[in-house]
């Protein structure tokens, strides 16, 4: 049987900067995602990081101070995504009716 070591005893990739497999300073510049659970309508903003040489990869949970630029993001995608679309449809339907 296969013994598991303390998650505490290791600092991750992140603080490191070398992978804790193989020890590799190698790494990808952290990626940005946003995941939900099967049964969880709420969301999770995470940061992964991947050792290009054993391809181990870990995950982490972003901070407030890390989630503002991604929020204020998000908004604009809201507005360029919903808002202004339906702006544009009632406009061509006014003209179309009316012009």
């Amino acid at each position: 049987m296969e013994e598991y070591e303390d998650i505490n005893s290791k600092v991750g990739m992140m603080n490191m900067r070398n992978c804790p497999k193989c020890g590799s300073s190698d790494l990808k510049a952290p990626r940005h995602i946003r995941t939900r659970g099967v049964t969880s309508a709420k969301t999770a903003d995470l940061n992964i990081i991947t050792c290009n040489k054993c391809r181990y990869t870990e995950f982490y949970e972003l901070s407030e101070k890390e989630l503002a630029p991604i929020d204020k993001k998000a908004g604009m995608i809201f507005i360029f995504a919903a808002v202004l679309p339906t702006l544009i449809g009632i406009g061509v339907s006014v003209w179309l009716i009316w012009g």
